[in-house]
């Protein structure tokens, strides 16, 4: 299995992109985020009991920790990664067979008490007019205080480059809720982030400004917050508001989360709302500016069908402005995991995408396959 692993290192090494957590498994297998991550935001590299979860999902069992523990890691110092392709059939109407490089990313965390330092490293798509500095980079990169550091909860305090805290934060960027709904693909930026989490309730403050240093995906500066109260084990709701400044707009984003978890059914429920209000242009050439009312939003059911599968079906619709007919778009779809071992993961993820249903323009979809190596 070693030598596997090293043959796929080796052949993907070339690959580019990002990914996040899987709140698929928050309610399922643990209260918050940060029970299975070392950030309050999920994401990245797993703590203690990540590691555990990660093996109790494996089709087979191997030890879950970096490179299956065959290097010996001081205990200040945890090490991770994430390997990502892509590759199937795509009509977008145009029927084309493709090939994705999504992700290579190593990461680190230093810890010191309280403090710790947090740090990838991987390749991005080059930025035209700029290929020297945006070859390679680092997509997060902070300092964080914890008040509690021995424990997976309480105060913590965040410094440098990372995504606004906001929404369900699924790791499938397609979503709308992600491309659209203020976190999309590339968009981590400079900030100040607060959280306090507790198995009950957990709150996140993160204000943000524009990257001074690389063109990024957004342009906007602003402050982001999100509260989610956990109603009881297997049932929370959540509340969002989102402020931001661009070039050309201002931006007021606000909506409501909701998760549910049926054990009985072995189903967990995600949903999330968001309501956008854009003002457009209020200096420029548009002095009246406007304000397209937007409306985005996406239900979730997330089904394990063996310890090892895991089956995701999702309906998402975006609305870019209420007051044009047949601008909306709607999504349709199907992802299902497979956890090989506790490290290799093989997805299938599919989609069907319509304008209007139907009436604003041709269909289109996907169907792709998926290899996700977690170092």
């Amino acid at each position: 299995m070693k030598t596997f692993v090293l043959t796929l290192f080796v052949v993907i090494a070339g690959l580019a992109g990002r990914a996040d957590a899987y709140p698929q498994f928050q309610l399922v297998h643990d209260q918050t985020c940060s029970g299975c991550h070392i950030s309050p935001a999920g994401g990245n590299l797993l703590n203690e009991n990540g590691l555990a979860v990660a093996d109790s999902k494996a089709h087979f069992s191997t030890a879950p920790e970096f490179f299956y523990d065959a290097i010996d890691i001081p205990g200040f110092l945890t090490l991770g990664g994430d390997l990502r392709s892509a590759s199937g059939f795509m009509a977008t109407p145009e029927k084309v067979l493709a090939y994705f490089p999504m992700q290579l990313e190593a990461y680190a965390n230093l810890k010191f008490g309280s403090i710790s330092i947090n740090a990838n490293f991987g390749s991005r798509p080059r930025q035209f007019g700029n290929r020297a500095l945006t070859t390679v980079w680092s997509r997060e990169h902070y300092v964080m205080w914890q008040q509690a550091p021995d424990t997976t909860e309480g105060l913590y305090v965040r410094a440098g480059r990372f995504m606004p805290v906001f929404g369900l934060r699924l790791a499938e960027h397609p979503v709308y809720i992600r491309r659209y709904g203020g976190t999309p693909l590339y968009a981590e930026t400079y900030g100040l982030h607060v959280a306090y989490v507790k198995p009950r309730f957990e709150a996140h403050v993160t204000g943000f400004v524009e990257d001074p240093l690389i063109s990024p995906v957004s342009h906007d500066s602003g402050g982001a917050a999100y509260v989610e109260a956990r109603l009881t084990p297997a049932f929370a709701v959540g509340g969002e508001a989102m402020i931001s400044k661009g070039p050309d707009a201002h931006e007021f984003r606000y909506g409501i989360t909701a998760k549910a978890h049926v054990p009985a059914a072995k189903l967990l429920l995600q949903t999330e709302i968001q309501f956008v209000n854009k003002v457009i242009d209020v200096t420029g050439s548009n002095p009246d500016g406007g304000a397209p009312l937007q409306i985005v939003g996406y239900l979730m059911g997330s089904f394990t069908l063996t310890n090892f599968l895991l089956l995701d079906l999702g309906v998402g619709h975006y609305d870019s402005n209420i007051r044009i007919r047949d601008l909306d778009r709607d999504g349709v779809d199907m992802n299902l995991h497979y956890f090989l071992d506790s490290h290799l993961e093989i997805v299938l993820n599919t989609r069907l995408e319509m304008f209007a249903f139907g009436n604003g323009g041709p269909s289109g979809g996907y169907a792709l396959l998926q290899l996700h190596y977690r170092l």
